[in-house]
């Protein structure tokens, strides 16, 4: 969670704003403090009590964009309703306010159509005439596309802009380079940037992070520690600690740090890290509790498909292949035409049960929908360099 909701000055804000529930306050908080802990009740997972907050600031100040525009992100990213958000974007007055539209091109992004968020936003760069809202606007832009990880658009108005010794620019172009996987490269930027603030625990957590994804597992745990000591309660950092200790191998200090990341995360969907402990403690021979923790996993999940096919990875990566059988077959009997996840898992199970029809079958589906899957679980089946497409000719069983 943001440093800003640890804050003094949030929590004095959120005692206003339950005084104000209970009538026991006559200072109102402005729409945009409202639209802070409107925030905060949206990044605990409770999205009841963070549109609550929402409406009422909206009844407080209708024509303030800040709590319209979060309702309209509430619609695009909890409910994932585009048309919905759009609806309420539109209620939005003020339609020259920078937000509203970013807002907009958020939605069209969020709707896979980046193209379009680019060439509204330069249109809306194109009339803006003042230099430094210019600056401002190519930053708040990158940082946009950054954010949908739609990095071409991001690395194409970041090269715009000439404050490539401000922070914000750091920021970004060290999360576009570790997107391109140039670590070393973000690490330097990131090391740059903590040397002047390091303090700082989102850039530790980066640098762990990046870290990481370069295999330098120790370094990374390391990163994390110091983003630990920081503010003991920083979600992120806890999570890349337990990632990092589990990829070490150090399974016992893992569940420790997983079990406590959720502790944090209170309501949030944890249902991954319920499938990783459940995973766990299957390498440890713990079936029992690997299924509690599975049923978890299921119980709290939002997209139960999505839970079952990891469920099914980790039995397959423990060698319980009749389990993921049973797992994968029952879900993708029963998926949509578009649905690509899982079937290169089914196929390979098939081909360690020697079921010959289904591992055809699932292995046909399987190089159409996701050849990159293919390459992950069926490239040891195969000569070396052997592309996707010729994997059904290539193999007997």
């Amino acid at each position: 969670m943001d440093i800003y909701y640890h804050s003094e000055k949030f929590k004095q804000l959120l005692r206003k704003y339950e005084e104000l529930q209970e009538n026991n306050i006559s200072e109102i908080p402005c729409a945009e403090e409202l639209t802070d802990v409107a925030e905060y009740f949206h990044m605990l997972g409770e999205e009841e009590k963070a549109l609550e907050v929402a409406d009422y600031a909206t009844r407080m100040y209708p024509s303030a964009v800040s709590p319209l525009a979060f309702k309209a992100r509430m619609a695009l990213l909890v409910d994932n309703n585009p048309q919905k958000a759009d609806e309420i974007a539109e209620s939005i007055i003020d339609k020259n306010d920078v937000d509203f539209l970013y807002l907009k091109a958020e939605i069209m992004i969020a709707s896979s159509r980046p193209d379009d968020a680019d060439k509204y936003l330069q249109a809306c760069y194109d009339e803006i005439i003042d230099s430094e809202a210019q600056e401002e606007f190519i930053l708040d832009v990158a940082a946009l596309f950054s954010d949908y990880e739609e990095i071409i658009y991001a690395e194409k108005w970041l090269n715009q802009s000439t404050k490539t010794e401000d922070k914000d620019y750091k920021e970004l172009k060290a999360q576009i380079l570790k997107s391109h996987g140039n670590y070393v490269e973000s690490e330097t930027i990131l090391n740059e940037l903590l040397d002047a603030d390091p303090y700082f625990g989102p850039y530790w957590n980066q640098l762990a992070q990046s870290q990481f994804l370069r295999n330098d597992i120790q370094d990374s745990i390391i990163s994390s520690e110091y983003s630990i000591a920081i503010n003991p309660n920083d979600e992120e950092a806890v999570l890349n600690k337990a990632n990092g200790l589990f990829t070490l191998g150090n399974y016992d200090e893992a569940l420790k740090y997983y079990e406590r990341y959720k502790k944090l995360c209170h309501y949030a969907d944890v249902s991954i890290i319920d499938v990783t402990i459940g995973h766990i403690y299957l390498m440890k021979g713990k079936a029992l509790e690997a299924q509690e923790h599975y049923k978890k996993a299921l119980a709290e999940s939002k997209d139960k498909p999505l839970t079952l096919i990891h469920i099914g990875i980790s039995a397959f990566d423990n060698g319980y292949v009749e389990y993921a059988y049973r797992i994968f077959s029952n879900l993708l009997s029963d998926t949509s035409a578009d649905w690509d996840i899982g079937y290169a898992y089914l196929a390979r199970c098939c081909y360690e049960l020697k079921k010959k029809k289904e591992f055809k079958k699932y292995l046909l589906i399987a190089i159409e929908r996701n050849p990159e899957e293919c390459l992950e679980v069926l490239s040891d089946l195969y000569p070396q360099g052997t592309d996707p497409k010729n994997y059904i000719y290539s193999i007997r069983i």
